[in-house]
This record gives structure tokens, C-alpha cells and sequence, in this order.
């Protein structure tokens, strides 16, 4: 029985092992032969670093530095449990966190992964003495984006963050990789081609515990291009201080070419929260920071009721088509009926006898009332358009906005009704549906002043060696006439007696500007203040709009003159 039962026994094990050797060697080899494969060989990424960016001074203003990561090789620890106290006392972490990043790297035992990004510079150093003795633990290195002005200039540069999953999958053919980080918004987004680098990889050998044998090879990274932009650092900051939490923007700009001396919008933010790893809670309140909005810009991405500067429109476009001339006078009681409907004057009491060019320096309603009731609302339409509104500027920045320029067609299709003749008389004071942006009232201003030619606003100059061709101003063809009157008109607004803009007026510098006050269904009145200087040949204008803001004569104009004035010390003017 005993001779019969051993030969079996040994005939049921030969059976065994030879279907298990089958299975490792045959059903098993492939993942055997990769798990070997990725033992022997490693493929180490090497950042290609970002292009930086310079404002028109050359100061530096956007770059890259040297941020430290630990990483770790599961398969090579010796106490998991040894390096878990050993980080959490090193790094002043608690223990539990570690041990959630340390699970992660049991995925991937193989090769270095990253359980703690951006530690400090003296605890990498630290920690990198000690992987002598901590088997498994590496200090990497990789570049990391930096704002060096922080919130100075935020909207202008726009952020980063990590590529999703969903985005992978279309941006992997491109180089991209998990945990690289893409432009969300500004010139990160706009430029992001131009910008990025291209990473490169040191390829490894390794021996069985995972040390370095030799390098088969290297792929050199390239970093990606630098751009240069027309802001001035120092209007930039300037403009930022004065919104910082503010909601509101501000531009400045050159009317003679387009370029952008400042953009701000507010309130700001600081870029930088979005590539720390420790700045989930700062990037989580702003993004839900709904009645703020930080992360929008105001400058061209939301549109607004105009109110008062839109009698720039008006008044050049009755002007041009004859429907008044700089003899023609409305007498302004203080209010204007229509019908049953009373509109009143800003002003109690009215201003009397009015021209244009003193119904622009009062903003007067009343005159505009009647003005706009003699231009229509097709020519309104008509001017409003060609002066650059109901459309986006161009300016290279994501996201801009078109604003909304109504007229009998627009109202019949989205309103299903006709248009009302009490709807052009609010249209002629820049009210009823009429939304623009800051961006377009800017550009609106510069046509006026530099002899009615529509220019096209941008912020980068050069990128790389190269330089950026720019779209040459487009003539309106307004009359000089036309012009001469409007810009007068502008000047008294600053500079006459008890023109609307007067706190904007400085010393020594010729401005013209017009001042805006607009009601809108979300609350206090809109204000606004577009200028420009010096008066006779233009080199800066700019725009200040304040969310809910108030009057535009006080602040929005009190905050232009200090633009101009900075502007006069830093040699524009």
C-alpha cells in the first residue's frame, strides 16, 4: 500500500510543478518579462523649464525656480515604519499624513515616486544626507513656474494647474504627461504653445536593489520660449494698489499703437497658490469666491452699462450725420418727457441752454435725450459698432467678451417685440441693454483722441528672438470736424469750470476724459472714467471703471490722475 501511494504522490507533484512552471513561464511571461524589464532599466523625466516673461523694461517679471520633491522607491525600504517617523519629524508632518503619501508608492515599487512635493530648500539638503542611510529615499529636483510680484499683474499673467485626466487623453500626443501643468487663463493660457518647455529624460540602468549601474542616454530638455510685453511694472503696480480688493479694472494704454501699459482687474489674486502644493485652501476660496470673482477680468472678460462715456458715441455720430452741429442747442429744465414718461436730468434744476461740446463738460441728459431721439437707434447701432463695440478688441488674452450692442433687429429676434422710442432715449445716455466692456470704452477713447483710428490692443511685443507683428490702426473716417468738436468737448470736462471730471485734472498735463455714472438692475450705480493726455498729441489713455463704485467724477477720476501724474514721472508724458 505504502509502495503504491509514494509513486503517486510524486506523479501528482511532477504534474503540479510543471503546470505551474507552464503558467510563469508561458500565460505569466509577459508581465514577468516587463516587470524584469522595468527593473534593469529606468527612465528619469528632466523638466524643460518655461519661458519666462519680461515687461518693456526688461525687468523680469514671471520665471522659474528650483523646487525640491521627496521621493520614494518602496521596493528598496528597509522600515517603512523607520522612514515614517524619520519624515514625519524631518518635515513636520503628522505621521498619518505620511503614511497616506507612502501608500502610493506601493503602486509603483519599482521606481522613484513622489510622495511630497516643494519642501524647503534646508530640509532637502537635509534629507538628501540621509539617504545613505534610508535606503529608497531620493531628493528630486524640478523647475516650478514664479510669479516674483505675486499679485502684481495677476490677471495679465493668468495661473497654471495639473492637466486633468479628461484633457490627457487629447494632450498626450502633445508631450504631456501627468501632473504637468497647463495655462488656465491670461498669457499662460494664451501663449501656452510658445511657453512650455519640452522635457527631456536621462535613461538608466539599474541593478536588482534599483542603484544606478550606468546611463544609456540622454534626451536634453529645451526650455520654452520668453515673451516680452508692453506693461510697465511700475504703472502695473500702481494700478493694482489702487483696486488690490476692489472690484473694478483699469487700463492703460498707448493710442497711438495698442500696447498695454497696465491691465489690472480687481480684486487680485497670487498665482502662485496655484502651483504650491500647500496652497489648496487659498486656490479653494478663490474659486468659490462667487460675489468677488477674483479669477475674472473685469478688463475684458465682463461687460457692463456704459452710462455717461457712451455720449462719446452719440455725440460723434449726430455730429457726423448732421442730425445736429456744434450751433445746435436743447434747453435742459432738468428733466425730458416722452409721452407719459419723465427722464430726468442728473442735475436738479437742469443746465439751461446747452451745445455739445457743454453737454459733454456737464454730461447733461437732457441734451442727449433729444440728441439721441435725432441720431435713431440704427445710427446709434451704426456708431456704437464702428467705434469698436459689439465685438471683442483682440487683445491677446483669453476669454474676451463682445459686449452687447442693441438695435431693432437684436430686440425682434431675442425679445420677440419691437423696438420703443423711450429705449433709444435711455440708449443715447448708455443705458437699457447696452453692456461694453472697460477694454472696448478704452479703445473707444483712443480712436477719438488719436484722429479716429481703431487700434488693436495687445500686451506682448516679442516672444523668443522674434517679434510680433501687430495689426495696423484702422481709420474710421471720421471728419476732423467731428473730432475737433468731441475733443474739445473732452478737454472742457477736465479742465472747464465745473466740468464733470475735474478731479482728474494735474498740473502741467493736458487732459481730456469724460466721466460715467451708470445704473444697472444689480445694485449702486457703476462708475467710470476714461481720459486721455497730453491733449494735442496723445500718448496715454486709460480707463477706470469701479463695480458699483458710485459717481465717476469722484473716485474713478480722483484714481485717473494719479495714472496721469505717474505716468508724467516715468517720462510718458
Amino acid at each position: 500500500m505504502r509502495e503504491r501511494f509514494i509513486p503517486a504522490f510524486l506523479s501528482i507533484s511532477f504534474a503540479v510543478l510543471l503546470i505551474a512552471l507552464f503558467y510563469n513561464q508561458a500565460v505569466m511571461f509577459n508581465y514577468y518579462s516587463t516587470l524584469s524589464k522595468n527593473n534593469a532599466i529606468r527612465i528619469v523625466p528632466i523638466d524643460g523649464p518655461r519661458g519666462q516673461v519680461f515687461d518693456r523694461n526688461g525687468i523680469r517679471l514671471v520665471s522659474n525656480r528650483l523646487a525640491f520633491d521627496v521621493a520614494v522607491i518602496h521596493r528598496e525600504l528597509r522600515s517603512e515604519g523607520e522612514l515614517t517617523d524619520f519624515l514625519a519629524k524631518t518635515l513636520g508632518a503628522s505621521r498619518q499624513d505620511v503614511e497616506r503619501s507612502l501608500a502610493k508608492a506601493r503602486t509603483r515599487p519599482y521606481e522613484p515616486v513622489t510622495i511630497v512635493e516643494d519642501i524647503d530648500k534646508d530640509k532637502a539638503l537635509l534629507l538628501e544626507e540621509s539617504t545613505i542611510y534610508m535606503p529608497g529615499l531620493e531628493i528630486k529636483t524640478r523647475s516650478r513656474r514664479h510669479y516674483l510680484y505675486g499679485d502684481i499683474g495677476s490677471h495679465v499673467f493668468g495661473y497654471l494647474s495639473e492637466v486633468t485626466e479628461s484633457e490627457l487623453e487629447q494632450l498626450e500626443e502633445y508631450g504631456y504627461r501627468q501632473k504637468d501643468l497647463i495655462g488656465r487663463s491670461g498669457i499662460e493660457k494664451s501663449y501656452e504653445s510658445r511657453l512650455r518647455g519640452v522635457d527631456g529624460a536621462t535613461l538608466i540602468q539599474v541593478d536588482s536593489k534599483a542603484r544606478q549601474v550606468r546611463t544609456l542616454g540622454m534626451k536634453e530638455p529645451s526650455s520654452g520660449e520668453d515673451l516680452y510685453l508692453s506693461i510697465d511694472m511700475r504703472l502695473e503696480a500702481l494700478c493694482d494698489k489702487m483696486l488690490k480688493e476692489r472690484r473694478g479694472a483699469i487700463v492703460v494704454m498707448d493710442p497711438q499703437n495698442g500696447q498695454i501699459l497696465a491691465l489690472s482687474s480687481g480684486p487680485t489674486f497670487d498665482p502662485n497658490v496655484f502651483v504650491k502644493s500647500k496652497g489648496s485652501a487659498e486656490r479653494l476660496r478663490l474659486m468659490k469666491d462667487l460675489k468677488g470673482r477674483p479669477l475674472s477680468n473685469r478688463a475684458t472678460s465682463n461687460s457692463y452699462e456704459p452710462g455717461s462715456v457712451f455720449k462719446v458715441v452719440i455725440a460723434s455720430g449726430a455730429l457726423e450725420t448732421k442730425k445736429i452741429s456744434v450751433n445746435t442747442h436743447f434747453s435742459c429744465p432738468g428733466s425730458y418727457t416722452l409721452g407719459r414718461t419723465r427722464f430726468d436730468c442728473w442735475k436738479e434744476g437742469g443746465h439751461g441752454s446747452q451745445d455739445v461740446k457743454d453737454a459733454l463738460k456737464n454730461s447733461c441728459n437732457v441734451f442727449f435725450y433729444q440728441t439721441g431721439r435725432a441720431l435713431g437707434v440704427d445710427n446709434i447701432e451704426t456708431y456704437a459698432k464702428l467705434l469698436g463695440f459689439g465685438k471683442a478688441c483682440g487683445i491677446d488674452l483669453p476669454d474676451e467678451v463682445s459686449g452687447l450692442v442693441p438695435g431693432r433687429m437684436w430686440k425682434r429676434f431675442y425679445k420677440k417685440d419691437n423696438w420703443y422710442e423711450g429705449e433709444t432715449v435711455n440708449y443715447a445716455i448708455g443705458q437699457g441693454y447696452l453692456l461694453v466692456t472697460p477694454l472696448q470704452i478704452l479703445n473707444m477713447m483712443a480712436a477719438v483722441s488719436n484722429g479716429g483710428k481703431l487700434v488693436k490692443p495687445h500686451l506682448a511685443v516679442r516672444i523668443g528672438s522674434s517679434n510680433i507683428t501687430q495689426t495696423a490702426p484702422r481709420n474710421i473716417n471720421l471728419k476732423e470736424r467731428t473730432l475737433k468738436e468731441v475733443k474739445t468737448g473732452l478737454f472742457n470736462v477736465v479742465n472747464a469750470e465745473h466740468g464733470t471730471g475735474g478731479r482728474a485734472k494735474v498740473e502741467g498735463i493736458s487732459i481730456a476724459g469724460k466721466t460715467g455714472t451708470a445704473q444697472n438692475p444689480r445694485g449702486p450705480t457703476h462708475a467710470w472714467f476714461s481720459g486721455f493726455a497730453p491733449f494735442d498729441n496723445p500718448r496715454i489713455c486709460l480707463v477706470v471703471f469701479l463695480e458699483h463704485g458710485g459717481k465717476g467724477g469722484l473716485e474713478p477720476a480722483e484714481m485717473a490722475k494719479g495714472i496721469f501724474e505717474e505716468a508724467k514721472r516715468l517720462g510718458y508724458l
